[in-house]
């Protein structure tokens, strides 16, 4: 398997999406993936830099048919963690 690379985006590119990074990092760890880097950034820059990713995990609403995309703002809010956590295993495994 080739290196993941993975778009972590919120409003800012700061605060929530370090929050939701973190817990992504948790999953990879869990599922045994080592060759990964995360990219935080902000809903208006993931444009930018979508060529460059294989993922996008964001804690806003967005549409994408670019790339496997997941919302992933229960790692922030704490809500269906579990199931979230299972999803994210499920689509890292995809790839």
């Amino acid at each position: 398997m080739s290196k993941i690379n993975i778009a972590v985006a919120c409003g800012s590119g700061i605060a929530t999406s370090t929050i939701a990074a973190d817990a992504v990092k948790e999953v990879l760890e869990e599922e045994n993936i080592s060759d990964y880097k995360i990219i935080k950034t902000s809903m208006t820059e993931l444009p930018n830099i979508i060529d460059q990713v294989d993922i996008v995990l964001t804690t806003n609403n967005y549409e994408t048919d670019e790339k496997p995309h997941l919302n992933i703002m229960g790692f922030v809010t704490g809500m269906n963690e579990d199931e979230l956590k299972e999803k994210l295993a499920e689509l890292l495994k995809s790839l």
